[in-house]
């Protein structure tokens, strides 16, 4: 990566929300924008823009107390006791740093100690927290790493892995279960026979931190109390050919899922948008921790957090026949010609957004299709923008 934009990513003026909920993006475009290899002063054009206000019309915060005066927490028992309680991320940043001292200075060794048991909470601030974390280790930040892997413990939120069963569906790929849990969310009514009835139980007892957040809040209830259909894992997971296999598929199924939710005017769903690039970010942990049975279990947790998520959405889970149109339309089998195919026009138009998940969903949509064979849904869906969400104090959720 470039030295200016190493620079900014270590920058440690901000804190890592604002308005108590809403997560600083700010990094994540930097980082995509690098990866397109967007010039340097188009880089801090964004960063400057974007901490002056963003495209919300909200102005980031400032980290409230200076970082010479954070004492770290005191040790890994208040590490776990803090974890999901949005509380000391300053303090935790600090007491990362002095772990990383205590092992040479390896972030990769850092990762391997803490982030296995952070697995069970990747949906935590609408995914943010993996997002922040995966996103500094595909930049090779040190600092932002920091950040997002206590932004990880600080917002963890996601269904108790002792509800899992393993194994017990018997679906070929991940788009079949798709398949069966839209039928299922359709012929079973799980919009009014799982999801508003456990909305309507919590008061604001319930995960009091994200009360203001809105979405997340209701969220969170639902992964609380997870129907079957997020629980019982389906044996695509274990019984995958290979690790690569099993990303590619995965990858495959959340951008079928992203196309075939696009509105009529042909942009993209803002919260389907996050199952992808969360889903890149923990690659690239999952990666670094280099432990086929955490990973095993990662890919569980995102799984379920991902139907609790397309479930409790205003959209409510996607449509079986929709999902079954968007194969048809772009199987498998269609690719682009690696050699004519031109790429400049969504990286151009990557170049001018403002809205830094448009940013993000080209250059991991582009990545993708150099990876697995110029797959044309790759390129389509680096075309399908999503739209800036009226999000603030008062309106806190998306219109997805």
């Amino acid at each position: 990566m470039k030295l200016p934009t190493q620079r900014l990513l270590s920058d440690k003026t901000f804190f890592i929300e604002f308005q108590g909920y809403l997560s600083n993006h700010g990094k994540h475009a930097i980082v995509a924008l690098d990866k397109l290899e967007a010039k340097p002063e188009r880089i801090q054009g964004y960063w400057d823009m974007y901490t002056k206000l963003t495209p919300y019309s909200l102005e980031i915060e400032k980290v409230p107390t200076p970082w010479d005066q954070v004492a770290p927490i005191a040790g890994l028992d208040e590490w776990k006791a803090l974890r999901g309680k949005k509380e000391k991320w300053q303090e935790m940043c600090v007491y990362l740093e002095q772990e990383r001292a205590k092992k040479n200075d390896s972030m990769e060794e850092l990762v391997r100690s803490y982030a296995p048991d952070l697995m069970g909470g990747i949906v935590g601030a609408l995914t943010h927290g993996i997002i922040h974390f995966g996103w500094g280790l595909d930049a090779g930040n040190d600092w932002m790493t920091t950040e997002g892997l206590a932004y990880l413990n600080f917002c963890h939120v996601g269904v108790d892995e002792s509800k899992f069963q393993v194994d017990a569906v018997n679906d070929a790929s991940p788009m079949a279960s798709m398949l069966r849990i839209a039928e299922e969310y359709e012929t079973k009514n799980l919009r009014e026979t799982w999801i508003e009835p456990v909305k309507a139980k919590y008061d604001k007892t319930f995960h009091p931190e994200l009360v203001k957040a809105g979405f997340q809040w209701e969220l969170a209830k639902v992964l609380s109390e997870p129907h079957k259909v997020a629980t019982d894992l389906p044996t695509w997971i274990t019984k995958a050919t290979s690790s690569e296999q099993l990303w590619k598929d995965l990858y495959q199924t959340c951008t079928w899922i992203y196309l075939a939710t696009k509105t009529a005017q042909g942009n993209g769903n803002f919260v389907i948008l996050h199952s992808l690039t969360s889903l890149w970010a923990l690659e690239k942990v999952c990666r670094v921790m280099n432990d086929p049975a955490v990973e095993r279990r990662a890919v569980m947790q995102f799984y379920s957090s991902l139907v609790c998520l397309l479930a409790t959405s205003n959209a409510g889970f996607p449509k079986k026949e929709a999902l079954e149109k968007i194969q048809v339309e772009i199987p498998l089998t269609k690719h682009d010609d690696k050699d004519s195919f031109d790429w400049s026009p969504a990286v151009a138009a990557a170049y001018e957004e403002i809205e830094e998940h448009n940013i993000k969903l080209v250059y991991v949509m582009r990545s993708l299709w150099s990876r697995y064979n110029e797959w044309h849904g790759f390129s389509e869906a680096a075309r399908t923008f999503v739209l800036t969400p009226q999000i603030g104090p008062v309106q806190t959720e998306f219109k997805a």
